[in-house]
């Protein structure tokens, strides 16, 4: 009887332990953050689709760890807190240069579009498909 009872005690406790991960696994396919956010750069404004980026790809892909020079204040800050149009130290890169840089064709946004454009895939990588201007 003690035996069965051991083996029932292990069997909720490892069924209660599954569930978490389940639970984190489907709220990871939840959008997490704003819908939209929408940049108004010089060249046009972007509008970039948050919520669909969170459904697709883990928050760390565009939100890098906290880094000694400039702790987060929060676990996913904008990337504009601490990327300005301007850096300020200890920060040595600006927002555009995190987002892009046009120079060396690489950033977080357009190294990743430039990957899904070479799988096959439909995403921007002109600056026109990103950048648009109302005049």
């Amino acid at each position: 009887m003690k035996v069965f009872r051991d083996l029932a005690f292990v069997a909720v406790l490892a069924a209660s332990a599954l569930l978490p991960g389940k639970a984190a696994a489907q709220q990871a396919a939840e959008p997490v953050g704003p819908d939209t956010v929408v940049f108004t750069p010089s060249r046009g404004k972007v509008t970039f689709t948050h919520g669909k980026h969170s459904k697709a790809y883990a928050c760390g892909t565009c939100h890098h760890e906290s880094r000694a020079e400039k702790p987060l204040t929060s676990a996913r800050q904008k990337c504009g807190d601490c990327h300005t149009a301007e850096a300020v130290a200890p920060m040595k890169t600006t927002l555009r240069f995190a987002m892009h840089n046009t120079v060396t064709r690489e950033g977080t946004c357009l190294t990743c579009h430039k990957k899904e454009a070479d799988a096959g895939k439909s995403a921007p990588v002109a600056c026109a498909d990103c950048h648009i201007r109302d005049d």
